[in-house]
């Protein structure tokens, strides 16, 4: 019996080793180690402007479109002119609506682009604009008193691949004056890449010039200049 016993248990002790020796592989010892290193380099992208795009499509240029030529890696890249057609002198309040952005081959909504490729930390920016004076008779050198232009509610776009957070569009009745107003925010951390503020659509502005009666202009056309200003956000400038 006891035989039988010693049997049964060497038997189970040769299963055993069979089992989890084969499970336990035998690592071979270092002999020879060496360090090596693996890198990259990046560069702000500040070489050339940036092409404007299209205010409705920024995945696609607007062909035509010269921009501002400004350089980056924080760049205004255009700013549409904003036109408001030609009209009898008014006999009462009126307030006109700036036609389609025509800088380009074609017609888009008005609109002004940024780009910003600063290396580092996403920082923010702001843009503003202020409008140099009331609107003037180019021949009687007469203001246009009382008329106030207004830019009304934009929509914030940048290319489908864009994952920046998105910057903030506000509205504003530009002081003739020369106060300026923020018309694009983006706080720290928000607009990098490209972005567009497009105020309205094509054939549908939110851009408007608002004329009283009381104005009287003359048979002349009259002109104002508008200074847009991109601006470092104070912490990060």
């Amino acid at each position: 019996m006891n035989k039988m016993k010693k049997t049964t248990l060497l038997g189970i002790l040769a299963s055993g080793t069979l089992l989890f020796g084969s499970a336990m592989p035998v690592m071979a010892a270092a002999t020879s180690t060496a360090d090596t290193d693996a890198t990259v380099t990046f560069k702000e992208n500040n070489t050339g402007p940036t092409t404007p795009v299209d205010p409705e499509d920024p995945d696609i240029d607007n062909p035509g479109v010269p921009g501002t030529g400004n350089e980056g890696p924080l760049s205004l890249d255009y700013a549409s002119t904003f036109d408001f057609g030609t009209h009898d002198v008014p006999t009462t309040d009126q307030v006109y609506t700036a036609l389609d952005d025509t800088a380009g081959d074609g017609s888009t909504a008005n609109y002004v682009q940024v780009t910003d490729q600063r290396a580092g930390e996403v920082k923010g920016w702001t843009l503003s604009v202020a409008q140099n004076g009331q609107l003037t008779a180019e021949k009687s050198a007469r203001t246009l008193d009382g008329a106030q232009i207004q830019i009304g509610t934009g929509t914030v776009k940048s290319g489908s691949e864009n994952t920046s957070g998105t910057p903030v569009s506000s509205t504003v009745d530009l002081d003739t004056n020369g106060a300026s107003s923020v018309v694009m925010d983006a706080a720290a951390g928000n607009g990098f890449g490209t972005w567009v503020d497009a105020f309205g659509t094509k054939g549908s502005s939110t851009v408007k010039l608002a004329v009283p009666v009381e104005s009287h202009p003359d048979a002349d056309k009259y002109t104002s200049k508008l200074t847009w200003t991109l601006s470092e956000l104070p912490d990060n400038a």
